[in-house]
């Protein structure tokens, strides 16, 4: 994975909403957790994020992304090299705990519930989390329509159209798991021709050249419905909620999972 992540870095420059989170995602975060005086705990090293709370630790396997992507330490914020499914903090002692589309990324039901219960694990009895989902709608998209909307300037960025390509492409994988070069090789089927693309929607070809990192990667998404997903955090938390985070493009599929008193499991 870590080719893949440098890859993604590499570009950064390059890619939009609703990959990096607009303003408004930020104001959600902060209004559903309020987080003004919390002390925050961040899965990744997300930079429009990186000033949320009174003090922060950002935990990332990637040693890549925090020198790539990451703000910078302070005296009041950190990256620190972490395992998501281990993090580096007692048992019960942290106040607010966040993350964006990180439950896309760790694979399928059972990686999502082991990132459940060691987030369950270290928050504390009055602490809260919140992670931005990328959740495919009940009903699969037609390919075909998705490559009509865009053609008629109906996608807002072609970071949404990645995702709606992306989620046409689960098909009836199990946890709606795929391999990331499925991403391209469905949308190659449906854009064979990129400059057309280009023309129709006004995307420079630098940034429609973003999904090449999918090439040959071995890193693999999710993306579940939110219900499936709220389904299995309340295995682990009593207070499980869904926020809206504005009205982006393609902001109806990327909601704030919010999670609230954790359960201790023996």
């Amino acid at each position: 994975m870590t080719e893949h992540w440098n890859a993604i870095r590499k570009h950064w420059q390059l890619l939009g909403s609703p990959l990096r989170p607009p303003t408004e995602v930020v104001e959600a975060y902060d209004r559903e957790l309020d987080l003004g005086r919390a002390h925050v705990v961040m899965l990744g090293v997300t930079p429009e994020l990186a000033r949320l709370g009174a003090t922060m630790v950002a935990v990332d396997e990637s040693a890549d992304m925090i020198a790539g992507i990451w703000p910078g330490d302070t005296d009041t914020r950190k990256a620190v090299r972490g395992d998501w499914f281990e993090l580096p903090f007692g048992e019960a002692s942290v106040e607010a705990l966040i993350g964006d589309g990180c439950l896309s990324v760790v694979g399928g039901t059972d990686a999502r519930r082991e990132l459940f219960s060691a987030v369950a694990r270290v928050l504390n009895a009055d602490g809260r989390v919140g992670i931005r989902l990328y959740a495919c709608p009940e009903t699969r998209d037609d390919p075909q329509d998705v490559r009509a909307l865009a053609m008629s300037g109906g996608v807002a960025t072609f970071h949404e159209l990645k995702w709606r390509v992306a989620m046409t492409a689960t098909g009836g994988a199990p946890d709606y798991v795929m391999p990331v070069r499925k991403i391209l090789e469905q949308f190659e089927a449906l854009f064979p021709d990129r400059a057309e693309l280009c023309e129709r929607t006004g995307w420079e070809l630098p940034v429609i050249g973003t999904i090449d990192v999918y090439r040959n990667s071995p890193a693999v998404y999710s993306f579940a419905p939110a219900a499936a997903i709220v389904e299995e955090a309340e295995e682990y938390f009593g207070d499980v909620g869904i926020a809206s985070t504005g009205t982006y493009g393609l902001a109806e599929r990327c909601p704030l999972l919010v999670l609230r008193s954790p359960k201790r499991l023996a």
